[in-house]
């Protein structure tokens, strides 16, 4: 059984982008002042799901990934990066381990890349991979009214960062520095029932609201535009816990630590706030100086109550120039709630 995302939502009247993909449901900025306030909950149809099954897929994956999974508990969630050979990211994957094998989580438009890439290394292991990822309806919720009606509809509260909770077939998932964010998925099977008990007691939030949040958190993301740009630490990949320098050999792993031990990223991820509009720049968009030099990249960008919201890797001189923009966008920086190298903690 497939999700059928445009039935399940059509009794909340969905506005959908240029490319026919879910952006929210009327009124975004509306969305985004729910989430960021009392809570709600945001459909996800562009987040896929590739199940690893097999003996081997503990070591498979290990020796795949920037982030020791081999020692996961069941039950457990962690962040991932996935590397070519000169260590410059395929992909950012929340890799979730449950008995019988692991979940990983990433953009949509990747699944495809991700799979031939990692099926080239499966050899004579014991792997399966497989795209599931229209079996699952993902859901993000945050607040403290969206985690009442999840323990309502569980049987039992579960809000500890970086564990997966079970309930029959559906699955919470408690983001690691989330700051109140979970993920439901559910079977298609079940879909249905949890979108409809959950959305009558939740304000109903689109993915571009879902999106800001992320990058008010600093969350490292690949998207297609992006794949194969940016090294680890251009997106902070390892300032949130997404790469483990002691767990051994990888793809790219020789530039990834070289890197941390032998000298500093001459890029960075910052958030930087524009005025107004009503469209972001798209991940991948040049941002520029003032005087047309090229600073860095956008990495993913959404609108917010207040403007546009972004996270860029910029060259790292860059930082605290008051001449950015992507365009005829003006930029300015805006706090990330981890620290930079070099730079203070951000204020409580």
């Amino acid at each position: 059984m497939h999700v059928d995302w445009n039935s399940l939502l059509s009794n909340a009247q969905p506005v959908f982008d240029a490319d026919q993909q879910l952006a929210h449901f009327g009124n975004p900025q509306a969305e985004a002042g729910a989430l960021l306030g009392d809570g709600g909950i945001a459909p996800l149809p562009d987040t896929a799901i590739i199940q690893v099954t097999g003996d081997d897929a503990p070591a498979f994956l290990q020796a795949q990934l920037s982030q020791a999974v081999e020692d996961m508990p069941s039950g457990s969630t962690r962040l991932a990066g996935y590397c070519n050979p000169k260590g410059r990211l395929y992909g950012v994957l929340q890799v979730i381990r449950m008995d019988g094998g692991y979940l990983l989580l990433t953009e949509r438009t990747l699944v495809d890349l991700l799979l031939k890439r990692l099926r080239m290394f499966v050899l004579r292991s014991r792997v399966e991979l497989h795209d599931v990822s229209d079996g699952w309806a993902v859901f993000g919720l945050r607040g403290e009214r969206a985690q009442e009606a999840l323990t309502e509809l569980t049987g039992s509260r579960a809000d500890e960062d970086g564990l997966v909770h079970r309930a029959g077939d559906l699955l919470t998932v408690q983001i690691p520095r989330g700051e109140g964010r979970s993920l439901v998925l559910a079977p298609a099977d079940e879909a249905a029932r949890v979108w409809g008990n959950l959305s009558r007691s939740l304000a109903v939030c689109g993915p571009w609201a879902w999106r800001l949040l992320a990058i008010r958190s600093g969350d490292p993301v690949v998207t297609s535009e992006t794949a194969e740009q940016f090294v680890p630490q251009q997106i902070n990949l390892e300032l949130v816990d997404g790469v483990n320098f002691r767990k051994g050999c990888y793809p790219g792993q020789e530039v990834v630590a070289r890197m941390h031990y032998l000298g500093k990223p001459s890029r960075r991820m910052y958030r930087l706030l524009g005025p107004g509009g009503d469209s972001a720049p798209a991940p991948g968009s040049r941002v520029t100086t003032g005087d047309g030099k090229h600073a860095g990249d956008v990495v993913i960008a959404a609108t917010g109550p207040d403007g546009v919201e972004l996270l860029a890797a910029l060259r790292t001189e860059h930082h605290g120039r008051q001449d950015l923009g992507v365009d005829a966008l003006k930029l300015g920086f805006a706090e990330i709630p981890y620290t930079l190298e070099g730079e203070a903690a951000p204020a409580e």
